[in-house]
This record gives structure tokens, C-alpha cells and sequence, in this order.
């Protein structure tokens, strides 16, 4: 269950509003552009952006309706694929139309949209609209601004600082309609009753930090939160049109999670104790997760047997288990540790039996869903394969250490060579 509020502005400064939204409440589709091109040609393409996505997404009704009900691992691909095919199909139609009108020329927009599941949201964006989480009095950016100074500040070449008032600040590194054909960002992020999501245009988040979009939470209802987000970029300045969609997902204020229930930041959270993971970002860490399947097991469950190919890395969120070793009992393992990591490399044997010692629940990663994502997305892959790497080192040192400790022992027993 969850609430809505949108609202779209002209601005101070500007004599027309060249933001665009749509959005079908009965099939969870929330769309925001911002639209660009001299001689109205801006508010043309918004326009037919909205349109064309939420036409073609409405002709798969049957299919988000069910993904409604239940959202399966096939059915999480194919909704990802549908909304970059929605993307595409928008892309295409502006561009021809351009091509038909010279007057239209290098119209474009950019687009942010959500499709609400009981599970989370998907969402798709091109440009530098943006999609924003709150969470427990935290603000996370879910999108990633196709911008040039974005690709400055991931590039080193200026500060966060510096982007707010660079001179190049409102140009676009992708969008709907300029070219043939364009790649958005697609990704799956999960909710929790208490989160807020809101999508808005670049005449919005302009005015918008952190601090300033917690305050305004607070002291706002989902109902008129939008209208309260608005009325304070019109009085920080209202340079550009402002559009603004929100979203609450159950009580504002949640109730603390169930011991039992394994909430978002849970998983998130116990993945960024792991060396491998450790420093993904929330963005990169919610496309982990797409990989991430939880398992519920009883006492005395065998995880993995000594001997077989595997090819899984297990996280204990709760419970513990038991290392076994040719029959007998070597170790221990509790929550927050992991096993099977090196299967994630070479489907090598499994080195020992691991059996739940009590009632468990682990986090499973398949290898055949990780390894795509790491191939797709090459700075979550780099970031992964780079950990790998450091804790591959740590352990040889560690394993240099020991045979020197030994060859010592060996030396003083007289045992050794002299």
C-alpha cells in the first residue's frame, strides 16, 4: 500500500513548462521528463515521451498486474527489458518526428519513471532527472545523473562542490530523442514500509541537499509534500520548470522491523561487512541484491557437502553453523560471516561439509547472476574483482607467515636444514 502526491510548475523565471508526467495509479507507472529544443519543441518531446512509454507499457498490463501479484526472478529480467524497450521506443519517436519537422531539431528529454511491485520499485532514467529514497531520516540518490559534470566528478576532474555552480552544470550527456538510439539506466530497488520515493526534474533537486530534503520530509504529508517541495525551489530561485512525483510506502512513521523479518538494510548492511562488497555505494549495493536470495533453514540442514561442485557464496544474516572436515567438527560460523566465496571464481570442489547448527537464515549468491552483472556494470565489477584481489593477498601473506612460523619451529628442533 502507498500514497501519492505530483505537481508540476512553471517556475519563476521561465513563460512555459517544458516538464512533462503521466502516471496510471491502477499499474503503478510513474513517469517525470523534462523536455529541451527551441521553439516549444521541449514540451513536444516531454510529451510524447510520457506518452509513447506509458502507451507501450499499458499494452503489458496483463503482464505488470501480474508481476503485481508476484514478481519472479524471470519476471524481474523481463520488467527490466520492457522498460528499456519503453525507453527505446520513445527515443525513436521523438527522433523521427524530429527528423519530419526541422523546426524540431534536437529536441530531446530527459526521463525518470518508476513501476511500483509489492517488493520495490523499478526504475528507469535517462538524463539528469532524478529518483530519490528516504529512509529512516536518510536521503539516497537512486539515480545517476547523465551530466557532464557527473562524469567530472566520477572522473576526479572537480568536487561535488564545484559541480553545484559550474558553469556547465545543465549539460546532458544523454537523453531521449537526440540520437537514434540511446542506453538508459534500468535497476530494481527493494522498499520498506516507512520509505518515501520522489522523482523530479532538474528544477527541483537544483535546490535541493540532503538536509534540506529530510527537513521538508518531516514537516510534510505524502499529501502535500510535493506542493511544499515546489514552493521552496520557486522561493530559492525557480530558475527552470519544476515537476515533482512522491511516493510513501505505508506508515510514515514504520514501526521497528520484526526480529524475524529480513528487512533491506539488513541484507545491505550485512554485505557491507564483507571485504568483497565493502565499498559499493547504495546504488551498486541495490543491484547486488538483485542476485542476493534469501534462505530459510532448520537445524541440522546441510548447506554444502564436502566434495561437490559448487559454485554459490553463502552470508549468515542469523543463526549458526557447523564446519565439517572429514566427519568431524572444525569450526563455527555466526552471523555476519560468510563461506564459498572462491566458487564464485572456479567451481572448484567444496572443501568441507557446512550443516545449520540451529534455525538459520543465509543470504545465497549465485555466480550465474553475479557474473553478468559484474560484466554489465564494469565499475561494480572492478570494485569486486579489485576486493577479490586485496583479500587473495591477504590471505597468501597469512599463508606465507605460517610456513616461515613452521620452517622457525623446524630450525630450532635442529629438524631443519642448518
Amino acid at each position: 500500500m502507498y500514497k501519492v502526491s505530483h505537481l508540476t510548475n512553471t517556475g519563476v523565471k521561465r513563460d512555459h513548462n517544458e516538464d512533462y508526467y503521466l502516471l496510471d495509479e491502477a499499474l503503478g507507472i510513474y513517469i517525470v521528463c523534462d523536455g529541451m529544443g527551441g521553439h516549444a519543441a521541449g514540451e513536444v518531446a516531454s510529451e510524447m515521451a510520457c506518452q509513447e512509454i506509458m502507451n507501450f507499457l499499458k499494452e503489458q498490463a496483463s503482464f505488470i498486474k501480474s508481476c503485481q501479484k508476484k514478481l519472479s526472478k524471470e519476471g524481474r529480467v523481463k520488467m527490466r527489458t520492457l522498460l528499456e524497450s519503453a525507453t527505446q521506443r520513445a527515443n525513436e519517436a521523438i527522433f523521427n518526428r524530429s527528423l519530419r519537422e526541422p523546426e524540431k531539431k534536437g529536441m530531446g528529454t530527459t526521463l525518470v519513471m518508476a513501476v511500483v511491485v509489492p517488493q520495490g520499485i523499478f526504475c528507469a532514467h535517462v538524463g539528469d532527472s532524478r529518483a530519490y529514497l528516504i529512509r529512516k531520516g536518510k536521503v539516497k540518490q537512486m539515480t545517476e545523473d547523465h551530466s557532464l559534470v557527473n562524469e567530472m566528478i566520477r572522473s576526479g576532474m572537480i568536487s561535488k562542490e564545484d559541480a553545484h555552480n559550474h558553469p556547465q552544470g545543465n549539460v546532458i550527456t544523454k537523453a531521449l530523442g537526440i540520437q537514434k538510439a540511446v542506453v538508459g539506466d534500468t535497476a530494481f530497488f527493494e522498499t520498506m514500509e516507512g520509505d518515501s520515493v520522489f522523482l523530479c526534474s532538474d528544477g527541483l533537486h537544483d535546490y535541493l541537499d540532503s538536509q534540506k530534503i529530510i527537513g521538508l520530509y518531516e514537516k510534510s504529508s505524502i499529501e502535500n509534500l510535493s506542493q511544499n517541495f515546489i514552493d521552496h525551489a520557486n522561493k530559492s530561485g525557480g530558475k527552470d520548470n519544476i515537476t515533482c512525483i512522491a511516493l510513501q510506502f505505508g506508515n510514515k512513521e514504520a514501526p521497528p522491523a520484526h526480529p524475524s523479518q529480513v528487512t533491506v538494510d539488513s541484507k545491505i548492511q550485512t554485505l557491507q561487512k564483507i571485504p568483497l562488497f565493502s565499498s559499493l555505494n547504495y546504488k551498486e549495493m541495490a543491484k547486488v541484491l538483485e542476485c542476493v536470495h534469501v534462505l530459510d533453514l532448520k537445524a541440522s540442514q546441510t548447506v554444502i557437502s564436502e566434495g561437490e561442485m559448487g559454485d554459490d557464496m553463502f552470508v549468515i544474516l542469523r543463526g549458526e553453523l557447523a564446519v565439517i572436515y572429514d566427519q568431524n567438527e572444525v569450526n563455527q560460523l555466526k552471523a555476519g560471516q560468510f563461506f564459498g566465496e572462491m566458487a564464485l571464481i572456479d567451481k572448484a570442489k567444496r572443501s568441507a561439509t557446512i550443516k545449520t547448527k540451529v534455525p538459520s537464515k543465509l543470504l545465497q549468491i549465485h555466480r550465474d547472476e553475479l557474473f553478468p552483472l559484474l560484466k554489465k556494470e564494469s565499475r561494480i565489477g572492478l570494485k569486486v574483482f579489485w576486493a577479490f584481489l586485496q583479500n587473495m593477498n591477504k590471505r597468501l601473506r597469512e599463508s606465507d607467515r605460517k610456513v616461515f612460523d613452521l620452517y622457525q619451529e623446524i630450525k630450532k628442533e635442529g629438524a631443519g636444514p642448518s
